[in-house]
């Protein structure tokens, strides 16, 4: 396959019908360290650091909250 100019790579039929990856569904791309690896969002296999950063900002978010409402 041959980036085009805006990036795009055509994803082959055989392989959009094997991972049902059908038009609208969101995929992601991840940083490997070979290459990059695309898959569905949400199939859970991506990067296990995500969901935690994810907690620790809306843990961050709440304490700052708190401190504000209490005037710290």
């Amino acid at each position: 396959m041959r980036v085009t100019e805006k990036g795009q790579v055509p994803i082959p039929m055989s392989l959009r019908k094997r991972y049902g990856v059908q038009p609208n569904v969101e995929v992601e791309f991840l940083a490997e360290a070979d290459g990059i690896r695309i898959q569905k969002r949400g199939t859970g296999s991506s990067n296990p650091f995500r969901a935690l950063r994810d907690v620790v900002k809306k843990r961050l978010a709440v304490d700052r909250s708190i401190e504000e409402i209490r005037g710290r």
